[in-house]
């Protein structure tokens, strides 16, 4: 997938020439997106080795507002983080975000996922 997050562990794995970005020795690496990782992605970053996950918003407005398909995310994905150390700064530039999903939605560009087509 070319997912944002699954792209940018991808070029930090293979920059550093390691699938473990927490293994020892390596500096603590952050993930930073626009919402909480889609299913898809959340699976990807708690197996990459991250530390932490800096987010805009984790509600349902991505999906409102642009018609994305996060997939099923675990109900209690905030304390699956935190049983694998994994940090989670949350609600960063929320009402930015929230506006970038408006623009996109205003702008017709095609919705990636299945479901719509």
């Amino acid at each position: 997938s070319a997912h944002a997050e699954v792209v940018g562990q991808w070029l930090a794995q293979s920059t550093l020439g390691t699938f473990d970005l927490g293994a020892e020795g390596q500096p603590r690496h952050q993930l930073v997106v626009n919402w909480r990782p889609c299913c898809m992605c959340f699976g990807a970053m708690l197996w990459s080795g991250v530390r932490s996950l800096l987010i805009a918003g984790a509600g349902p407005e991505l999906e409102e507002i642009t018609g994305f398909d996060e997939g099923p995310i675990h109900p209690r994905w905030r304390e699956e983080l935190e049983k694998r150390g994994i940090v989670l700064s949350e609600g960063v530039e929320h009402d930015a975000a929230v506006e970038v999903f408006k623009e996109f939605a205003a702008s017709g560009s095609a919705v990636y996922n299945g479901r719509q087509g």
